[in-house]
């Protein structure tokens, strides 16, 4: 393996766009193949970049050019593709959900294990140095007892968004499909903040209770949804999503926030912080920032932070079971939802 990490981006739509501008401006990274079924839609990235490109997975897999792949293709493609890497060699970074359900999930976290590869998932709190920061200040006690978290993605997404995602840069219907997809705005959007907030308190959730439905759009993923949660602190958490609010969150402050004993953090790009008793300096009673050094997370990070972890041996910042703890939350509010009545964590088949 060479001083950098080689990647085989399988899937070339709009996130692995991203990502691939990630990895080239990274040292740790470097992209050695792309695939994507359709070749036109890697074509312009190979030509970019200068890169082999095809429409095999199995060439990518059988490459000795590739250390690693990066997975950005439908969810519901996403342990199927992950088990074949592993079972290849090759490591494992792979876009959310890591999977549409459990029983996916463990077996991709079994597959990497029994290959000796590392699995990553993409999500961006774990590499953000602000988010560090404030997991610091969180786990000092500096906010007190953490009694409730809040949640909110209020979304408003053209109706474009649902065949060729922000960018178009792919037509597809998948994230119409409730099997493809998973679910809606809290499989494709909210994932992240569970996760940020379990990264961030340490809090797991222990109990579950969802309404949701499919409201004003005409897709078979939900839309619309409200989930209350209970930790195993007994704090309460509460979630209002939606990807068809007209006007979308106007002057919602963006972030998850956290409600302590002692203040309140909103986990925005740069965290703010309220508190009632004294901490390094800051006034009491005031809105200040919570200070931090070090990169905020975008997608160089990302991979930056995946390639360094398996090129030193060591476990990536963001792991499979931190992948299949917040896809577990997500499953839990579909199934409350489904039953119309509070579901228990761990979740049972």
């Amino acid at each position: 393996m060479s001083d950098r990490l080689r990647f085989g981006v399988i899937g070339c739509g709009e996130i692995a766009a991203e990502t691939c501008r990630g990895m080239a401006a990274s040292p740790h990274t470097a992209i050695a193949m792309l695939m994507d079924l359709r070749p036109e839609v890697s074509r312009d990235l190979a030509d970019f970049y200068g890169v082999p490109s095809t429409t095999d997975v199995d060439e990518v897999l059988a490459s000795p050019e590739v250390d690693a792949v990066y997975i950005a293709t439908p969810h519901d493609t996403h342990v199927s593709l992950g088990i074949r890497a592993a079972q290849a060699g090759k490591h494992v970074l792979i876009e959310k959900p890591i999977a549409t359900d459990l029983a996916g999930a463990d077996a991709l976290i079994a597959a990497c294990r029994a290959g000796g590869v590392s699995l990553g998932v993409a999500f961006y709190a774990q590499v953000d140095a602000s988010l560090a920061a404030a997991r610091q200040i969180v786990r000092a006690g500096v906010l007190g007892e953490i009694i409730a978290v809040r949640l909110s993605c209020l979304a408003d997404k053209p109706e474009t968004y649902w065949h060729g995602g922000y960018t178009q840069r792919v037509q597809t219907d998948w994230r119409t499909s409730k099997v493809r997809a998973g679910g809606g705005v809290l499989m494709m959007n909210v994932i992240h903040d569970l996760n940020t907030v379990r990264w961030v308190t340490g809090l797991e959730v222990h109990r579950v209770y969802a309404e949701y439905g499919t409201l004003a759009t005409p897709v078979d993923v939900e839309d619309t949804i409200a989930v209350v949660l209970r930790y195993d602190n007994h704090g309460i958490g509460m979630i209002q999503a939606g990807s068809a609010l007209r006007g979308g969150e106007h002057q919602d402050a963006r972030g998850p926030r956290i409600y302590g004993t002692r203040g309140q953090m909103i986990l925005d790009s740069k965290p703010s912080i309220y508190l009632q008793e004294p901490w390094e300096g800051m006034s009491l009673g005031d809105w200040g920032r919570v200070p931090f050094s070090g990169p905020t997370a975008d997608r160089e990070q990302i991979v930056s932070r995946f390639a360094t972890a398996v090129l030193a041996g060591e476990p990536p910042p963001c792991t499979g079971e931190d992948g299949r703890a917040a896809l577990e939350i997500v499953l839990a509010a579909y199934r409350s939802g489904e039953l119309g009545r509070p579901t228990e964590l761990p979740l049972q088949s």
